[in-house]
């Protein structure tokens, strides 16, 4: 009788080169992917501090420009300051905001179109990382305005970030702590998206020009992140603007509690952006731009950097793929 023919699998040698680098690996779950996120989120949160300091008095101050409020800053409360005042409430903010934003992005991706974001459009990335902005904002919003707080406290009130919360919380509630909620959406939901929709395309511009790896990631990710400030630097202005005022509002004890539906009203947000419009014009709509352009057009260069890299990092480590 004729014996049937085994069909043995290939010799490794001749396996396709995907599964041989995924052999013995696990496959990585989004979970997975959190680590290196962080990691990367934190790096940036830390080294852009001081360039937010000066981008939140600027943009609270419409008119005031980088060298006045640099100066400022130093004058009240010290080069030490940058350490002091609402560093940890900003790390803490910028560190969960960032890691929430890269997290969501592909898990949003796949959840409307059903393909990993890797296969994405620009159209398709950029209303992703938009949309994965929600959770973002609900979870920074409490530490946006402790910072805000402790960078605009010139008369030294508070002794911490503990402090602030306690006295919003006896004075607002809880809805205290998202003032300015609105407007921060609006915020997160137009540099995000901007930021996912340009940065592939920047990336083929930049290396048709350039052939480094580390410096192609640096200017689209700067590109980018300046696009994203191009799109939403006005709504940084309004929230910050509402956020002051309201902030300010809890040391008058004549002002009654708002309600704690009102941080999701935006016709105070809406409303600033037209007096801001109508004083200052366009100018004051974007105050503080240059700052911020160093705040987020650097942050973007630094996480388009360390976002990949610490995520190939970790996976060699972890034994993924």
């Amino acid at each position: 009788l004729r014996q049937p023919t085994l069909h043995s699998a290939p010799p490794v040698e001749q396996r396709p080169p995907a599964e041989m680098a995924a052999a013995g690996k696990r496959k990585a779950t989004s979970v997975d992917t959190l680590p290196p996120i962080c990691g990367g989120a934190f790096v940036t949160s830390v080294v852009m501090y001081p360039a937010d300091v000066v981008r939140a008095i600027c943009m609270s101050n419409p008119g005031t420009g980088a060298g006045a409020a640099l100066k400022g800053f130093v004058e009240a409360h010290g080069v030490m300051g940058f350490v002091k005042q609402g560093l940890v409430a900003e790390v803490t903010r910028a560190s969960i905001s960032r890691a929430i934003k890269f997290f969501m992005q592909p898990i949003v991706h796949r959840a409307i179109y059903n393909k990993p974001e890797t296969q994405g459009t620009p159209i398709s990335k950029g209303l992703a990382g938009a949309i994965g902005t929600v959770p973002e904002v609900i979870a920074i919003s409490p530490l946006e305005n402790i910072k805000l707080a402790a960078q605009l406290d010139k008369e030294g009130r508070f002794s911490g970030s503990a402090d602030i919360a306690r006295h919003i919380m006896k004075t607002r509630g809880f809805g205290g702590l998202m003032i300015g909620y609105a407007g921060m959406q609006v915020r997160q939901c137009l540099w995000t998206g901007g930021f996912f929709l340009t940065l592939d395309w920047y990336k083929g511009q930049v290396a048709s020009v350039c052939s480094n790896k580390l410096a192609q990631d640096v200017l689209s990710g700067f590109a980018a992140g300046a696009t994203g400030i191009a799109m939403n630097c006005w709504t940084d202005v309004c929230r910050s603007v509402v956020q002051k005022k309201a902030l300010a509002d809890t040391f008058d004890p004549a002002i009654p509690r708002p309600s704690m539906m009102e941080p999701l009203n935006p016709v105070p947000f809406f409303a600033t952006a037209g007096e801001i419009m109508s004083a200052r014009g366009l100018t004051g709509l974007y105050s503080g731009v240059g700052p911020k352009m160093v705040h987020l057009g650097g942050s973007g260069a630094i996480l388009a950097v360390l976002m990949p890299r610490f995520k190939t990092m970790w996976f060699d480590a972890m034994g993924l793929y």
